[in-house]
């Protein structure tokens, strides 16, 4: 009797199942690793920060400007303030020196308008990455051209030189972006834009404005001989008035120009540091620029832009709290 022969048949069918399984792994991660890479590569070409740490930076920005703008308006407007209560006090008639501000020249009003263009620039840059719906980024975009336009005149006013034409043409380009609404990949592109234009023209101005308005500026030489002559003035009258016997033999009146001598020589002796600090902030302002711009480039590490704009928050804060002790 002859037998039939069958054809050979796997004897082990769940290991040829195991090994298929074990291949589809084996591609799946091969696929994924290549994804991973692929995507990573493609983050690389278009680094930028995190909305958040442009948002940080931005605001930080924005309260040193703020800060230094106050503290140059208020000091400027403070002096005359004070010349009149002196004067109404003491009596005596009046000239233009009684109404003259702590700096009158066109510098003060320059570096006002700067710090109030880099403020803008600030609060625009931070809506702008925080900005979630159409409208919303396009009024940022709008609000953050006009501030980078603003700077580029404050460049030419500050430097005496004319604006990188560069910088002009980077600006064009922001521009295309508005017209109807943004979307969330042309205000990323708006940021990246933005921040390499103002990187055109801010490490110039910042080191500018960093001089003028540290102790040895014209802002802080100016306070610091105001409020130096005022202390003078006021204890030479009183020992004056003292060795004439003139005092009044009130102790009531007398503490209270005693009170008054005393709080001319807080001011002095917190002047100079009200404009150290001042000096410090805008240096780390200037620090803060550059790290997110090698951050947004890519050239550098997204994680110092964090520490950098921490002490830039720092010392605007302390600023803040010095300027309020002077009771100008």
């Amino acid at each position: 009797m002859r037998r039939t022969s069958r054809p050979h048949q796997n004897c082990h069918p769940e290991r040829s199942e195991g090994s298929r399984r074990s291949r589809r792994r084996k591609s799946f991660r091969l696929l994924l690793t290549l994804l991973v890479a692929v995507t990573a590569g493609a983050a690389g070409c278009q680094s930028i920060p995190t909305d958040r740490q442009v948002s940080t930076f931005a605001t930080a920005t924005s309260m040193v400007a703020a800060v230094a703008r106050d503290t140059l308006a208020a000091s400027n407007a403070a002096v005359v303030t004070r010349k009149l209560r002196e004067r109404a006090e003491i009596g005596g008639g009046v000239d233009d020196a009684l109404f003259t501000p702590l700096v009158a020249d066109d510098a003060y009003a320059t570096r006002i308008e700067f710090l109030d263009a880099l403020e803008r620039y600030a609060t625009a840059l931070e809506e702008l990455a925080s900005a979630g719906r159409g409208k919303t980024m396009d009024k940022a975009v709008t609000k953050l051209a006009g501030a980078l336009d603003a700077m580029g005149k404050h460049y030419e006013s500050l430097t005496g030189k004319k604006e990188p034409a560069v910088r002009r043409g980077a600006l064009k380009k922001l521009v295309t972006v508005i017209g109807g609404e943004v979307t969330d990949a042309q205000r990323r592109q708006g940021i990246r834009r933005a921040v390499a234009v103002q990187h055109t023209v801010l490490p110039a101005l910042l080191p500018v404005l960093r001089d003028e308005v540290g102790p040895a500026g014209i802002f802080g030489i100016a306070h610091r001989n105001q409020a130096e002559g005022e202390k003078a003035t006021l204890m030479s009258r009183y020992n004056t008035d003292h060795q004439q016997e003139r005092l009044s033999k009130n102790p009531d009146v007398r503490l209270k120009r005693l009170n008054r001598i005393r709080e001319a020589w807080d001011r002095a002796a917190t002047v100079k540091t009200l404009y150290q600090r001042l000096q410090e902030a805008v240096e780390h302002v200037t620090i803060a620029e550059q790290a997110l711009y090698d951050a947004t480039t890519g050239a550098g590490n997204p994680e110092h832009l964090f520490e950098a704009v921490g002490r830039v928050a720092d010392t605007a804060r302390a600023v803040s709290r010095i300027r309020k002790q002077l009771k100008e």
